[in-house]
């Protein structure tokens, strides 16, 4: 005689996570604007698109966020007021023929980054429902 024992299961289900976005932030301390971009990478894969017009802009700082087991290239564009000027003005101009001429602190790197945590986490956790059933 066998017996069967109900033992509580849980699985997590998740949606498919974002592979690429891109918004403005602005960092509290210097009030620096900048473009953020974030792309998923995983090994073995095209990382780099010459299609992708955000492959092409000269960054000012770029670095790996990790979330759960996803790992996200992020790289930030500093934009200088002429820059903010013209896009709100809607000047037609490229983006990188206006590069920053003194470049970012290693502190200023730092305080971007932190300032970035939540922001990230909100943008990449959207499509990330977990239900522990």
């Amino acid at each position: 005689m066998s017996v069967s024992v109900n033992k509580p299961a849980a699985a997590i289900m998740q949606r498919q996570l974002f592979t690429k976005g891109r918004f403005f932030h602005i960092t509290s301390n210097d009030k620096n604007h900048f473009l953020i971009t974030y792309k998923i990478f995983q090994e073995n894969s095209d990382f780099f698109d010459d299609k992708d017009p955000d492959y092409k802009l000269n960054y000012d700082h770029e670095f790996i966020y990790s979330y759960h087991t996803a790992n996200y290239y992020v790289r930030c564009k500093l934009l200088t007021h002429s820059i903010i000027e013209d896009l709100l003005n809607h000047e037609e101009f490229d983006i990188n023929t206006q590069n920053n001429e003194i470049s970012l602190s290693p502190q200023q790197k730092l305080s971007l980054e932190e300032s970035l945590l939540v922001k990230l986490y909100l943008r990449v956790s959207r499509g990330t429902d977990e239900i522990i059933i």
